[in-house]
């Protein structure tokens, strides 16, 4: 099957096609990207915390920064590929090193901008289910930069759109279907020429139903790696809030893959993904069935009895085995992540930007 540019003069101002998937920018759309990354290029690097690799608490906050500082370099920095590759392989370690710490951090540490979040989210979820799903490791890695610059062409949008909850407008509409070609294409100008990152941003709203974008490809036609990353961005995005809405629950999000098992989604991939993320994950707040409050610190042996922590009095206690009443949610401030994150052996040394 061949994947062509769609007949759009909206899109031909911005994109040409030299082969099957191989798409690049137009001059016309080329130069201002260049001129933006231009003017970051002295921007300072974010400073590295010591423990990045084993703390989550502040591995995140540097990763939210690191990948901010990337992109708005992007297509003005000989080095673009390395260092996306670099930070990769730090959030892969770190997934590996600390899965439920991580979980938790992302859940309940602050953010400034939701998509630089949002996508780092996303990488540390795919690293976990490559791992589970024992995928290659070049695979694995191509997967998770892929996780990172999935959205590179629509990031001011999507930072519009995670306040925003009023229907698109016909141009963000338009903006929104082409953002996965057009990031492939700026990819290509980076000088990333590795071709299983390049079909997971491509493909990844792609959908088994044959409803996704920008393609409208059948399930036997969407690449594993694209379902894999389309699959733990629908998850990341319904866990965390956006400005016009709560989360949804876990158990709510979970329950709804189970049912869509072998249908919209791999059987294999949901499974890894219930297993991985949880009815209560690591950092989510519940009524436990005594009446207390409490927080989550690890998956338990059933998962419907997760390892809770009370809070108050006792929130130095170790983890217990508890049922769930129900979900809670809470306004976490700055004064309590210290606390919070030395259940996990983590710590918090200042607010993160």
């Amino acid at each position: 099957m061949l994947h062509y540019l769609p007949d759009s003069l909206y899109v031909r101002n911005r994109l040409t096609q030299s082969g099957d998937l191989e798409f690049w920018l137009t001059p016309t759309e080329k130069q201002p990207l260049q001129q933006i990354a231009r003017s970051h290029f002295h921007d300072p690097q974010p400073a590295c915390p010591a423990q990045h690799e084993q703390d989550p608490f502040q591995a995140l906050p540097w990763a939210y920064a690191r990948l901010e500082w990337l992109t708005n370099r992007l297509l003005d920095n000989d080095d673009s590929k390395q260092q996306l590759r670099a930070l990769a392989g730090s959030l892969r370690r770190l997934a590996s090193h600390t899965p439920e710490a991580t979980l938790a951090a992302s859940l309940l540490l602050p953010y400034r901008h939701y998509t630089h979040a949002h996508a780092v989210h996303v990488a540390l979820l795919v690293a976990r289910l490559a791992q589970r799903l024992a995928l290659p490791e070049a695979e694995g890695e191509s997967l998770v930069c892929a996780a990172l610059t999935m959205n590179i062409a629509m990031i001011d949008l999507q930072q519009q759109l995670s306040h925003q909850a009023e229907a698109l407008s016909i141009l963000q509409t338009k903006q929104l279907r082409l953002h996965p070609l057009a990031g492939s294409a700026m990819l290509r100008e980076a000088g990333i020429v590795d071709e299983t990152w390049h079909l997971a941003v491509l493909e990844h709203h792609e959908q088994w139903n044959g409803k996704g974008y920008p393609f409208g490809l059948p399930r036997n036609k969407i690449s594993p790696g694209a379902h894999l990353l389309q699959v733990a961005d629908v998850a990341m995005a319904r866990l965390h809030p956006r400005h016009y809405r709560r989360p949804q629950p876990a158990k709510g999000a979970m329950l709804q893959l189970f049912q869509q098992r072998d249908t919209l989604t791999d059987a294999k991939l949901a499974d890894c993904l219930i297993k991985e993320i949880g009815l209560y994950p690591p950092g989510s707040f519940v009524k436990l069935e005594q009446g207390d409050t409490a927080i989550v610190v690890r998956h338990g042996d059933d998962i419907t009895t997760p390892l809770t922590v009370r809070l108050g009095r006792n929130v130095g206690m170790a983890p217990e085995a508890s049922r769930i009443a129900s979900t809670m949610q809470m306004t976490i401030e700055q004064r309590h992540l210290p606390a919070l994150a030395r259940l996990w052996q983590c710590r918090v040394d200042s607010p993160a930007g």
